[in-house]
């Protein structure tokens, strides 16, 4: 077996390795340079790692990794073995990784803390109250929004209208409001950058499904600082958010109410629950101010 090639003085491991042969086009490399030659790249590395599966790719081998990360095989096999002794990955029958427990309770901590360091609880709670509708607390997590939390509304419609989707959920950016409102905000080329990972399936009868098309209504959400879901999502619901930032982390994060859609037309709920959603994610911005 012949031996890697030694690494630069003053380089972190995976700093200096050759990219695997054979790059297929559908695996796009998920690191980039770093800014600040005080960080790891080690450790961007084993988080790049992590990113790598999705709903599309539960499971991948070394190689498949190997082409994704821009490494070698042999480096990229030893990162994957931390996290499987770790606990964040694991392996199937023909050995290949696929994302282990570990990464769900990390992640769920994570949403906690995002939560509790914003103060959504009672924000999201009086937001139910006033609007008798599940309010929602995400965060922009690459090409994809996840919920941090809900305050799940007990009306006629609403267990339907919300899918049982609970925090730790993940929903697309292209059709739901939480993700519309976040995606809007994003600075004009990191906006395409998302766009262009993102793969726009029709979820309901209304979903949009161009490019061209998402980023003239993301030009209006822009505008307005308001993003509305019509049945885009799934059919028969509704949903209104409005996105903030956080000035410490620099995330994305948005504030979202989901109705049944025979409740309200679009316009009936910019005009009644847009003024809520506004005041709350006001309330959130607030208290992230003051937690600095």
């Amino acid at each position: 077996m012949s031996a890697e090639k030694p690494r630069e003085p003053g380089k972190q491991e995976g700093d200096d390795d050759t990219p695997a042969r054979g790059k297929r086009d559908d695996l796009k490399p998920r690191v980039r340079p770093l800014p600040d030659h005080r960080l790891s790249r080690s450790l961007q590395y084993g988080m790049s790692m992590l990113e790598c599966f999705s709903a599309e790719r539960p499971t991948l081998g070394i190689a498949d990794m190997a082409d994704m990360l821009n490494l070698t095989r042999s480096t990229t096999h030893r990162y994957a073995l931390t996290l499987l002794v770790k606990g964040l990955l694991e392996q199937n029958s023909s050995r290949k990784y696929r994302l282990a427990a570990g990464t769900a309770d990390v992640g769920l901590s994570i949403l906690a803390l995002t939560a509790a360091r914003a103060g959504s609880r009672p924000v999201l709670d009086e937001l139910r109250d006033q609007t008798g509708h599940t309010a929602s607390f995400g965060v922009l997590d690459g090409a994809r929004a996840t919920y941090a939390q809900r305050a799940h509304g007990h009306g006629r419609g609403q267990y339907e209208a919300d899918g049982d989707l609970r925090a730790g959920a993940h929903v697309p950016l292209h059709c739901t409001a939480l993700g519309k409102a976040m995606l809007a905000s994003q600075p004009e080329e990191r906006q395409r950058e998302l766009i262009a990972e993102m793969t726009l399936t029709r979820e309901g009868p209304n979903t949009i499904t161009t490019k061209h098309a998402l980023l003239q209504q993301l030009a209006k959400i822009k505008a307005a600082r308001i993003a509305v879901s019509d049945e885009e999502h799934a059919a028969g619901v509704r949903s209104i958010a409005v996105s903030l930032s956080d000035p410490a982390t620099r995330r994305t994060l948005a504030v979202e109410v989901t109705v049944p859609a025979a409740r309200y037309t679009p316009g009936e709920l910019a005009r009644r629950i847009g003024p809520n959603v506004r005041a709350a994610a006001r309330g959130i911005s607030a208290h992230l101010e003051t937690s600095k």
